[in-house]
């Protein structure tokens, strides 16, 4: 349906190299039903070539946003590109398709707060977001034995980080590439994704078929929900992706993430971790976790709250803040395939540090780190 001429609802596309992405763009624009699409397409090189492959698909014109990342140094780029379109074109619906590297929190919060320069016309606002995971590709990103290609040129984004952020901040998810899948490797998958993300609609597609109002005038972007209810914030709140409101409270679902392997728990001290040993277990990634997020409370820096994030072999570690009043706890939740529980909880158990350790003076503090 077209909307009026006083709103244009906004869709971003996000997703990994490949996933199908541009696929669904293209798909969107064939059949848009009564609505006037445009369609903003970022691309880290310097040839744009997801925005010429749509411009083939389209008479309609493509603003093309290349040699950069709109969720970083080219958020005023896509601000005023779609100002520009706004006061140009007649359309009343938006398509940014997103890099394959993009983190989607920044591009939400520069398409509704706007940037530090400038921000968006009232007549738009942020329908939808959309991230395409390659099913056949996601447990490659997790497998220990793999060796990925380093398609993002940023270092300071690992593949595996991007896509579970990816995962994480959406309203909408397209599990695409099932055909390229057998069933029970795509249940897990999907169980899988299920514990990273609890609140988006998901969809099982091949090359991205999707019924367009599945992905447009949705209606369903709030950024403080999708923010509040990814999976790791609601098993630290003591919840479970399935015991979720919106979600299918039948056996089948609840079973769905036990029948393929994927759990997740909480591991809560109230010791502070050895640095060097806490340090050198987070080198040791264990193939099984997909994810580890939460905080950590180390005897280096005993008034720090130290962020923990890991994403497949991606791991960063740094100061988040103090403890202040609060009674320092370490607490962090693991999702994963065929977790050992109890060995994850003993090996951490032996980073933690003894009465003695915990007065002792450090000479070296291996945090912040960061690691690929």
């Amino acid at each position: 349906m077209v909307t009026s001429l006083s709103e244009i609802p906004i869709t971003v596309i996000s997703g990994p190299l490949g996933a199908g992405k541009t696929t669904l763009v293209n798909r969107l624009l064939n059949d848009p039903g009564e609505r006037r699409i445009a369609v903003i397409v970022n691309d880290m090189g310097e040839v744009n070539v997801d925005a010429e492959l749509i411009a083939d698909e389209t008479e309609e014109g493509v603003v093309d946003l290349s040699n950069g990342c709109i969720c970083c140094r080219l958020q005023g780029d896509l601000v005023d590109q779609a100002t520009r379109l706004a006061e140009e074109r007649s359309f009343d619906y938006l398509a940014v398709e997103a890099s394959g590297i993009s983190e989607p929190i920044p591009i939400a919060r520069a398409l509704t707060d706007g940037t530090e320069a400038d921000s968006l016309p009232d007549r738009f606002r942020l329908d939808t977001t959309v991230s395409v995971v390659d099913a056949y590709g996601f447990w490659k990103a997790f497998d220990s034995e793999e060796s990925l290609p380093d398609a993002a040129p940023d270092p300071e984004r690992p593949l595996t980080e991007v896509l579970v952020d990816q995962i994480e901040f959406c309203d909408v998810l397209l599990l695409n590439k099932c055909d390229m899948v057998p069933d029970d490797a795509r249940e897990s998958i999907e169980a899988a994704i299920r514990e990273l993300q609890p609140r988006a609609t998901l969809h099982r597609t091949t090359y991205s078929d999707v019924d367009p109002s599945a992905v447009l005038d949705t209606g369903s972007f709030d950024f403080e929900a999708a923010r509040r209810q990814q999976g790791w914030k609601r098993a630290l709140a003591g919840d479970t992706a399935n015991e979720h409101p919106d979600h299918d409270h039948s056996d089948d679902a609840v079973s769905a993430a036990e029948a393929h392997g994927v759990e997740s728990f909480v591991y809560r001290r109230d010791r502070p971790f050895h640095p060097e040993r806490f340090d050198a277990w987070l080198d040791d990634w264990d193939g099984e976790i997909i994810r580890a997020k939460g905080f950590a409370w180390v005897a280096s820096r005993p008034e720090t709250v130290l962020g923990v994030s890991q994403a497949g072999p991606s791991v960063q570690a740094g100061p988040i803040g103090e403890w202040g009043d609060d009674d320092p706890v370490t607490r962090l939740v693991f999702i994963g395939s065929d977790l050992d529980e109890a060995a994850v909880t003993t090996e951490l158990d032996d980073c933690l540090a003894s009465f003695d350790e915990r007065t002792d003076e450090y000479s070296t503090d291996p945090f912040p780190r960061k690691s690929n």
